[in-house]
């Protein structure tokens, strides 16, 4: 049992038995002070008076009289007083309940009366029992009921206090267990039918818990990708310069193409890995500045144009009127080169890609999309293609010089501006991706 448990346990226990005692020493002084005489010589007194009536009735009047009167008296005072007539038979026809009485040897008072006629009937008036020692009046009946009360409580409080304290148990067990590695742990089954703030809470848990799973897998497939991409590269340096060892000066030149053309893909994926790093790291602040998306994607295109070969579409693009944002430049960018880039090396070279900026004034928020006539993306594997080193095909990828780093890079970086990325197979072909960013507020 934990602190808390005691500390819950303790201040509901001794709050419900300081209450419950008040109340019973307190209406105990106040029946004390309006009680006459004792209640069980109330209780005879007021009896006798009846037994009194029922003569008085039967003798002046008759059966019917003393009938009336017994009607008259509160049910539970009425079954203390029974009235038999000369058959044997109660007058109320409370024989069965009467027969009880004597089976149980109840005490009680006999007395034969006549009626004008000259009829007899028995008046039958039992004893009250009087009530136990713990329902009874006074110092020691008071005491017994608030022990018997303190009990109750403790078993409630007890039960109530458990319930408050075990789901923070579980979760507390839950916690080292993460903290120790095992990033399976889930406690939302364990609460499942509560309907509460503890339930509420262990569902968060459970989200954190699956996103420190999550992360932790992606930081190891990252590492096994990134040591994989390090190695082909640093293998087929290691031959080339073994095969330039043994061969003359004279006879090595492709050695060193070769050499330096890995030396040159190594130092791609380090600055990709690197960039992928920083676009990633919330300790890397944006470099938020107003500028203009139609402007900036004019010159982008200008830029990746100049490398398309000549006689080839390339980047189709029709620049719209101004569409002003606040953002990083520099990340929309490379988001935005990176999309392009990705879309010219998979597009059928004669058809390019195209480029398209508008506004959604409904979702209020800026959308550019990037349509490339390619083969497409198996819909499985629509929203893997963002996560680094994914490749959908291994020797296509690899072919084109690609890394698979380069959609994670524009996809932290839209998310770092509040944006979402979506891609999705187009009509006719191709793969569309679509970058929403959120429209600036409009001034006041």
């Amino acid at each position: 049992m934990t602190s808390l448990f005691w500390k819950l346990f303790l201040t509901m226990w001794l709050s419900i038995v300081g209450f419950s005692a008040a109340i019973g020493v307190l209406n105990d002084k106040l029946a004390r002070e309006q009680w006459a005489e004792e209640p069980a010589n109330t209780f005879s007194r007021g009896l006798y008076r009846i037994g009194q009536r029922l003569r008085v009735s039967l003798a002046e009047v008759g059966i019917d009289a003393a009938r009336e009167e017994l009607l008259a008296v509160p049910r539970y005072s009425r079954s203390y007083i029974y009235v038999v007539d000369a058959g044997a038979r109660e007058i109320l026809q409370r024989d069965e309940e009467l027969g009880v009485l004597k089976d149980r040897h109840r005490r009680m008072e006999a007395e034969v009366v006549s009626d004008a006629a000259g009829q007899e009937f028995t008046i039958y008036m039992v004893d009250r029992i009087p009530p136990s020692t713990i329902l009874a009046p006074g110092a020691e009946g008071t005491a017994l009921r608030i022990l018997f009360g303190a009990i109750i409580s403790a078993m409630v409080s007890f039960f109530l206090a458990r319930s408050l304290t075990a789901p923070l148990e579980g979760l507390r067990l839950a916690t080292r267990k993460i903290a120790a590695g095992d990033l399976n742990t889930r406690v939302g089954q364990a609460t499942g039918r509560r309907h509460d703030e503890f339930s509420q809470l262990a569902a968060d848990f459970d989200v954190m818990a699956e996103r420190l799973q999550t992360m932790q897998q992606a930081n190891r497939r990252l590492l096994r990708d990134v040591s994989h991409e390090l190695r082909s590269p640093l293998a087929r340096l290691s031959v080339a310069v073994e095969i330039a060892r043994k061969k003359g000066a004279e006879n090595i030149r492709s050695e060193l193409d070769r050499i330096e053309l890995e030396g040159q893909r190594l130092e791609s994926l380090v600055n990709d890995v690197l960039g992928l790093l920083r676009e990633s790291s919330e300790h890397s602040p944006k470099q938020d500045e107003d500028l203009d998306l139609a402007e900036l994607l004019t010159e982008l295109v200008e830029v990746v144009n100049y490398e398309v070969p000549e006689g080839k579409p390339g980047i189709t693009w029709q620049a719209p009127a101004p569409t002003l944002y606040r953002g990083d430049r520099e990340l929309l960018w490379r988001t935005m080169e990176n999309l392009l880039r990705n879309a010219l090396r998979h597009t059928d070279a004669d058809r390019g890609v195209v480029l398209s900026l508008s506004h959604d004034e409904q979702q209020r928020q800026i959308e550019m999309i990037v349509r490339d006539y390619g083969g497409g993306v198996p819909e499985p594997e629509l929203d893997l293609i963002f996560q680094p080193f994914y490749r959908v095909q291994e020797s296509r990828d690899r072919s084109t010089g690609g890394h698979g780093i380069g959609l994670a890079i524009a996809a932290t970086a839209v998310g770092r501006h509040g944006g979402k990325i979506k891609a999705s197979n187009a009509p006719g072909g191709g793969l569309s991706m679509r970058v929403a960013l959120p429209m600036p507020n409009r001034p006041a």
